[in-house]
This record gives C-alpha cells, sequence and structure tokens, in this order.
C-alpha cells in the first residue's frame, strides 16, 4: 500500500513542471490573496494551473475562489478525487473542501497534518500543469517544510509581506528558512503599501517602517510587487470573484499581472 502511495505522489509530481509556493512570515499580509490571483493570472495568460491551499488550520482559498460547498469531483479514468476545475485551465484543492462545514476546525499535532500534506498527492489525480502554486500557512512550521520536502524541488518562493517593521521580523524568518532548505527565493510582494485617494489621487502611506529596504537590499531580493489598498479587493474577496480576473481595469490588477509576468520570465528561462 505504502509503494503505491508513493508511486502515485511520483506519478502526479511527474506531471507539474513548475512550483511556486506561497510563503508569509505573519497572518494577515494578504498571502493567499496573492496566491489566487497569482494561478488565476497564470491561467489568463494561457498556462495550465493548479492551486493547493495548504493553509490547514485556516484554509480560505475555496471562498477567495468561489468552490465553497462545491463537491471534490472523481477522474472518470482513475476514480480517485481530483481538484475543482474552476476554469477550464484552472484546478483548485483546499483542505476546505474535506470538511464538513466552514466553522469546523482540524485540531492536529505535526504529523497528521505533515501526512496530510503528502495525501494531497497520493491520494489525488492531478491533470498536467505548468505551474502549481501552494499557499502555505504563515510561519515556518511543519506544513511548508513537509511541502518543501514532498514537492522535492521547487522553482522558488514568493513571500508576502506589508510595509510594517514588525511584519518585517517575521519576513526574515521566512528567508531564513528558504535559505536552509535551498529554495529560491523569487521575490517580495509589498501588500497594503499604500492609499490613494479616490478624490484628489494622493498616495498616503499606511505603515511606517524602514527595515523591509535594508532586507532587500542585504539578500539581494527583488520586489515583484508594491500593491496599494483597494476596497475593491476585499469586495472581491468576500463575494470568491479573484480580483485580477474580474477587476482586470484596475490599476492594482495591473500590479498583480505585472508580477505575474515577472514570475513567468524567472521560470521559464
Amino acid at each position: 500500500m505504502e509503494d503505491n502511495k508513493e508511486y502515485q505522489i511520483k506519478n502526479n509530481l511527474g506531471k507539474i513542471k513548475h512550483r511556486i509556493a506561497v510563503m508569509s512570515g505573519k497572518g494577515g499580509v494578504g498571502k493567499s490573496f496573492i496566491s489566487v490571483n497569482l494561478a488565476f493570472g497564470l491561467a489568463m495568460q494561457g498556462f495550465q494551473v493548479g492551486l493547493l491551499d495548504a493553509d490547514i488550520h485556516g484554509p480560505s482559498v475555496a471562498k477567495l475562489t468561489g468552490i465553497e460547498g462545491v463537491a471534490i469531483p472523481a477522474s472518470q479514468e482513475s476514480g480517485m478525487p481530483m481538484p475543482i476545475q474552476v476554469l477550464s485551465n484552472l484546478h483548485v484543492l483546499s483542505v476546505a473542501s474535506l470538511l464538513s462545514s466552514e466553522d469546523s476546525a482540524l485540531i492536529w499535532r505535526g504529523p497528521m497534518k505533515m501526512a496530510l500534506i503528502k495525501q494531497f498527492f497520493s491520494d489525488f489525480d492531478w491533470p498536467e500543469l505548468d505551474y502549481l502554486i501552494i499557499d502555505c500557512p504563515p510561519g515556518t512550521g511543519d506544513e511548508p517544510l513537509s511541502i518543501v520536502q514532498t514537492l522535492e524541488k521547487l522553482d522558488g518562493t514568493v513571500i508576502v509581506t506589508t510595509p510594517q517593521d514588525i511584519a518585517i521580523l517575521d519576513v526574515k524568518k521566512s528567508v531564513d528558512f528558504a535559505h536552509k532548505l535551498n529554495v529560491p527565493i523569487l521575490g517580495i510582494v509589498e501588500n497594503m503599501k499604500y492609499f490613494r485617494c479616490s478624490h484628489c489621487n494622493e498616495v498616503t502611506p499606511i505603515f511606517k517602517g524602514k527595515q523591509l529596504e535594508a532586507m532587500i537590499f542585504e539578500h539581494s531580493l527583488e520586489i515583484l510587487a508594491e500593491l496599494e489598498i483597494e476596497p475593491q479587493i476585499a469586495v472581491s474577496t468576500d463575494e470568491g470573484k479573484p480580483f485580477i480576473y474580474f477587476y482586470n481595469k484596475l490599476p492594482a490588477a495591473d500590479a498583480l499581472m505585472n508580477m505575474v509576468s515577472k514570475l513567468v520570465e524567472k521560470t521559464q528561462s
């Protein structure tokens, strides 16, 4: 039985060309938002994309992609469960789809969480993918470690943060985690950097802090996107309509698509 599971993991991983993990040092900085919009942006560019919600204790990808309550389908060929098809070229798998209720909590210790990460690849039949985006939980604990170990080889990680110094303290741990595990850092997304007045267009920084610039210089990192506080982002997340797809005429959507293009260039070269 164990050999069959290992075979299925290798079989699924063999279908995936590029693997990107989205991380954050702390919660509440927009990591899942970036994961979802990165996946949709890649799909909009014509790639075959998978999105895995590995945030076991706080899964939000199902809500953000509008698949809450949608049943897990089964493959007609293998009979195994499959990720949910959101677009013709985008498939999503979230632990939220495995729970009986959106209010259900998983109160699990490390070994059970690590086993579930493996089950995402041993017990599901994934399609052929150009990209797999993995939405990791905040921090540098069991789940990110299990993802790196299970996937064996990542193209790299995108680290999401807000600009204030208290957030950067945790980002530094994510950077150190990536370096110790030999995972390339593809870049940093600086979320909620400023607010733009809808009347006069004046830009106001929301958070004060200087540590991010120093850290970027120290580690030779690249800023992939600087995102403003955009009221329609909150609307899109509550409605389960990915911002880059449904609000693509707004400046923040342009910034997100620019981020996608940078990542394509980094991973295809």
